[in-house]
């Protein structure tokens, strides 16, 4: 499932409605199975041209409707989001790095380790090590590295790289994962990829006290496309959650907002970076 497939769904969804017809109707008059024109209508699948325009007429699409729907039809055939190591991952993680790949903007909280785009090779295998709950099968350190790899990517992709804004709770800086060398590591990178004019690295410091999302891992994508909404995930022990309700992520967002009003400027959290990997 694709973002732009969700999208054409979405979109068509109310005509579908103001018909008042049932998805067997529907297949019935366009000569199609009930699955085809469900999963058209959950963003799950797109039909080909000429079935695709035939359930157009069925739901009595305006002239103007038909347009935007047909332009929206040719971004979905279009849009191809490869995810590698996808037959490895959960499905909740895939649609997680589909949605990734698409956005613009990435605002990121983390609150126990650092985020996983910025994480180092050697910080990725400790983690690993630790039985994260993202693959399918056995635990596979290396193709967690080669995955992380895939991600990190998209902060250099050519002619769009995904902009990033990443808020840290000061306790990522200090718990040792993979030991003092991974440490330092991953902290000389922190430093390294901060000065990119994509990518953001505020630290939320431990004088902040609590400050209302010290829960968990979350993530809010922004799309290229203005009429696009935002979409949420977050994290926990049963894996990745996508928050898409209009009012959940307006809350969710203001959860970030409240995250980084608590954090540090980005040149005071690079002073603090450099002070701990000093001290290592």
């Amino acid at each position: 499932m694709t973002r732009s497939k969700r999208r054409l769904g979405r979109y068509l969804r109310p005509f579908l409605d103001r018909t008042g017809k049932t998805f067997e109707q529907v297949a019935a008059e366009a000569r199609c199975s009930r699955q085809t024109v469900s999963r058209l209508f959950s963003g799950e699948h797109l039909p080909r041209y000429h079935l695709f325009t035939a359930l157009l007429a069925v739901i009595a699409v305006t002239d103007a409707e038909r347009k935007r729907a047909l332009e929206l039809w040719e971004i979905a055939n279009t849009t191809s989001v490869n995810i590698e190591y996808a037959g490895d991952l959960a499905p909740n993680y895939t649609r997680f790095r589909m949605d990734e790949n698409e956005a613009e903007l990435e605002r990121a909280l983390d609150t126990v380790l650092i985020s996983g785009l910025l994480q180092t090779p050697g910080y990725v295998e400790a983690v690993a090590s630790a039985c994260r709950p993202w693959w399918k099968g056995a635990l596979d350190v290396e193709l967690g590295v080669a995955e992380r790899r895939d991600r990190q990517a998209l902060l250099s992709r050519e002619g769009r790289p995904l902009r990033l804004h990443a808020l840290l709770d000061e306790v990522t800086l200090h718990r040792s994962v993979g030991g003092p060398a991974v440490m330092a590591r991953q902290l000389d990178h922190l430093l390294e990829v901060g000065t990119r004019p994509n990518v953001t690295i505020q630290i939320i410091p431990f004088t902040a006290g609590a400050y209302g999302a010290m829960s968990g891992p979350l993530s809010l994508f922004s799309f290229p496309e203005h009429d696009e909404p935002d979409v949420v995930y977050v994290e926990s022990l049963a894996g990745m959650s996508l928050v898409d309700g209009d009012q959940d992520v307006i809350s969710m967002a203001a959860v970030w907002n409240a995250a980084l009003a608590a954090a540090l400027p980005a040149d005071k959290s690079a002073q603090m970076i450099r002070k701990v990997r000093t001290a290592l």
